[in-house]
Parts: C-alpha cells; sequence; structure tokens
C-alpha cells in the first residue's frame, strides 16, 4: 500500500503539472508575465502558485466549477500529497495507514476530473 501512496502521489503531480503547462502556454500565447514560481521545480510551490491564480479568477469560473474549485482543490491535492510524503518522506515512526492511502485512491478520480475541468476554462 505504500507504493500504491506514491504512485497516486505521482499521477497527482503529474495532472498539476499539465494544468500547470496549460496555464503557461495561455499565458504566453496572451503575452502575459507568468507568475512568480509557476515553473518552479517543487511541486507544492507549483500549486500554490496554481491556488492563487485560480483564487483570483473564480469569478471567471462558471458556478458550478468554482463550487468543485472550492470545495475539493485543497482538500484532495492536500491529502494526496501528505500522505504520499509521509511514505516517501517518513518525519516519525508511525507509519501511513492503509486507509489512508486507500483514501488518496478513492479521491484521485475526482481531482482529475477537477483538473480536466480546469483545463477545459483555462481554454486551448
Amino acid at each position: 500500500f505504500k507504493s500504491a501512496a506514491v504512485m497516486v502521489g505521482a499521477a497527482a503531480e503529474s495532472l498539476i503539472l499539465r494544468l500547470r503547462d496549460k496555464l503557461v502556454s495561455k499565458l504566453s500565447a496572451a503575452g502575459t508575465s507568468l507568475p512568480t514560481g509557476l515553473n518552479d521545480w517543487r511541486i507544492k510551490t507549483v500549486r500554490d502558485v496554481l491556488t492563487t491564480y485560480c483564487d483570483g479568477q473564480k469569478g471567471t469560473m462558471p458556478r458550478s466549477l468554482r463550487e468543485t474549485y472550492d470545495a475539493y482543490w485543497t482538500a484532495f491535492g492536500e491529502q494526496i500529497r501528505r500522505v504520499r510524503n509521509d511514505v516517501g518522506h517518513p518525519q516519525s515512526v508511525d507509519p501511513v495507514s492503509e486507509d489512508a492511502v486507500h483514501a488518496s485512491l478513492l479521491i484521485f478520480p475526482e481531482l482529475a476530473q477537477l483538473i480536466c475541468e480546469l483545463e477545459a476554462w483555462v481554454g486551448p
């Protein structure tokens, strides 16, 4: 189950980077400067910058996307990240539980769907 935590974490990170790449393309094509940290190598920094950007643009999101984003973006992304980090970089002797990994596996499809909807909102 520990390897599953790492794999679902890596899959979530991949989707976040895909969203980042789409946003970079859009902003670059429009001649807009990129937010600081958007191209950082640390996934948490990238996710935080995406959060700041999306929070500032929520008024342009369709209502259903905005509500889903508000409810799930931070919660799901952080839960998956923390479980992966706890397995890959343990800071205590307490093991990650199978239930925590199971939760990551259950919420991953919802996070993936949200990221797909955010990509569609960002545009081609």
